[in-house]
C-alpha cells in the first residue's frame, strides 16, 4: 500500500511541475520570458519595468539547467517602452505580434532576421524616433499601420514579397522622402501615404491594380504622379491636398474618377482626360486654384457637382457633345471663366453651377433648345454683361424662355 501510495505521489508532483513549468514566467538578464517546458521555447513578453536603452534578445536561455529557445517576441512586449533606444532580434525569432514596438519613442534601430515572415499590425506605430530600417526579403505579410506615426522615418524599402500594402502604412510619415515599392505589388491600402509631406516622388509599380481611397492625400511635396496603364478607377480623394502636384498622367485604362480625388491640387496648371473616361464624380478638381486648362472626355454624360468649383484660373471650358447636365456648383467660383460653349445635348444646368464666375463674357450654345436653368444658375453680373451665342433661327426659342430671357445680350450666330 505504501509503495502504490508513494507512485501516486510521484506521479503528481511530476505533473504538477509539468504543468507549471509549461507557463513560466522568468526575467533573466533584464528581459522578461514565457517559457514552455514541453517545447522547450521561450516567449519574449511585457516587463513589469518598461525596456530601457539597448536590448539584445538571445536565440536560447538557459533555467534551471534547461535551454530554452527564444522563437517569438510577443504581442505589445516593448509596447510604450519610450527609452529603448535599439532592440536586435535574434534568427531564431519565427514570430512578431501586434504592436510589439509601438509607441517606443526613442527607438532609433532594430535589426530584423530573414526568419521573420510578417510585420503584424501597428509593428512600429509611433516610433517617432526610427529613421531607417532594413526589411528582409522574407516578410511576405505586412498588417495595417506598420509604421503609422513614424515622422522621423526617411526612407524605406518595402520586400519583393509583398504583393499589398495595407492600409495605414505609412500614415503621418512627416518626413519619409524615399519608398521603393516592388514590382510584385498589386495595391495600395486606403491611406497608405496620408499626410506623408516630404514624399516629393514615387514609382507605381506597373502591376497595381487598385490605389485606394486616401493613399496619398496631404503629401504636400508630391510634384509628379503617374497612374500605371493596370489602374481602371480613381479611387476617392486620392490625391487631395497634394499641393505642389504640377503633373498627372492619367493612362487610357482610367474609366472613372471618384469624389475629391484632385481636390486641392493648387499647383495642377493643365489636366489631360482621357477619352476613357465616362464618369467623374463631384468635386474631383474642386479648389484647384492654378488649373488653367481642362479637357472634358467625350464620353462624359454629365458634369458632377462641384467638379470644378473653386478654379479660379481655368480660362474656358468647351463641354462635350456627350454632355447632357451640369451638376450644381460645377464651375461655381470660376473667376477667370471667360468662355462656356454648350453641347446641343445638355438639358439642365444646376443651381449655382455658374455663380460668382464673375468674368463669364461669352456662352456659346450648339443646340437650339435652351437647356434648363435655375435663377441662380448664374451670377447676376453674367445676365448683364455676357454675350450669349445661339444658333440660326433659335433666337426666340431662348426670348420666350423665363430664366433665359434674362440675358441681355442673345444673338444668333
Amino acid at each position: 500500500m505504501n509503495n502504490k501510495l508513494s507512485a501516486i505521489l510521484a506521479l503528481l508532483t511530476f505533473f504538477g511541475v509539468s504543468t507549471f513549468a509549461a507557463d513560466v514566467k522568468i526575467i533573466i538578464d533584464g528581459i522578461n520570458y514565457q517559457l514552455n517546458a514541453k517545447k522547450q521555447t521561450a516567449i519574449v513578453i511585457k516587463n513589469p519595468q518598461p525596456y530601457q536603452g539597448d536590448i539584445v534578445i538571445p536565440e536560447k536561455v538557459t533555467h534551471d539547467t534547461v535551454a530554452y529557445y527564444v522563437e517569438e517576441i510577443g504581442p505589445a512586449a516593448f509596447q510604450k517602452c519610450t527609452a529603448l533606444t535599439s532592440v536586435v532580434v535574434p534568427k531564431s525569432i519565427g514570430k512578431l505580434g501586434a504592436a510589439v514596438f509601438a509607441g517606443c519613442t526613442s527607438l532609433r534601430k532594430v535589426e530584423l532576421p530573414k526568419s521573420i515572415d510578417e510585420l503584424p499590425t501597428m509593428t512600429f506605430t509611433d516610433c517617432t524616433s526610427l529613421t531607417e530600417i532594413n526589411l528582409p526579403n522574407s516578410i511576405r505579410k505586412m498588417g495595417t499601420a506598420v509604421f503609422k506615426g513614424c515622422s522621423s522615418l526617411v526612407s524605406v524599402v518595402i520586400p519583393n514579397s509583398i504583393t499589398a500594402l495595407p492600409r495605414n502604412t505609412f500614415e503621418g510619415c512627416s518626413n519619409l522622402q524615399l519608398v521603393t515599392l516592388p514590382q510584385s505589388m498589386g495595391a495600395i491600402g486606403s491611406e497608405s501615404f496620408l499626410n506623408c509631406t516630404s514624399l516629393q516622388s514615387i514609382i507605381i509599380p506597373t502591376g497595381v491594380r487598385n490605389i485606394d481611397d486616401e493613399a496619398f492625400k496631404g503629401c504636400t511635396s508630391l510634384s509628379v504622379f503617374s497612374f500605371p496603364s493596370s489602374v481602371s478607377k480613381i479611387e476617392n480623394s486620392v490625391l487631395e491636398g497634394c499641393s505642389s502636384l504640377t503633373d498627372v498622367h492619367l493612362p487610357n485604362s482610367v474609366s472613372e474618377i471618384s469624389s475629391d480625388a484632385f481636390r486641392s491640387c493648387s499647383s495642377l496648371d493643365s489636366l489631360f482626360l482621357p477619352n476613357s473616361i465616362v464618369k467623374i464624380a463631384s468635386g474631383a478638381f474642386r479648389d484647384c486654384s492654378n488649373l488653367r486648362y481642362a479637357n472634358l472626355p467625350n464620353g462624359l454624360t454629365s458634369v458632377a457637382s462641384d467638379l470644378f468649383k473653386g478654379c479660379s484660373n481655368l480660362a474656358e471650358i468647351i463641354v462635350p457633345n456627350s454632355v447632357k447636365s451640369i451638376g450644381a456648383g460645377a464651375f461655381e467660383s470660376c473667376t477667370n471663366l471667360a468662355s462656356v460653349t454648350l453641347p446641343t445635348a445638355i438639358k439642365e444646368i444646376g443651381s449655382k453651377a455658374f455663380d460668382k464666375c464673375t468674368n463669364l463674357k461669352r456662352l456659346k450654345l450648339m443646340g437650339a433648345a435652351p437647356p434648363k436653368i435655375s435663377g441662380n444658375s448664374f451670377t447676376k453680373p453674367t445676365y448683364r454683361e455676357a454675350v450669349v451665342n445661339v444658333p440660326k433661327g433659335a433666337l426666340g426659342n431662348f426670348q420666350i424662355n423665363k430664366q433665359w430671357c434674362k440675358f441681355l445680350d442673345i444673338i444668333e450666330k
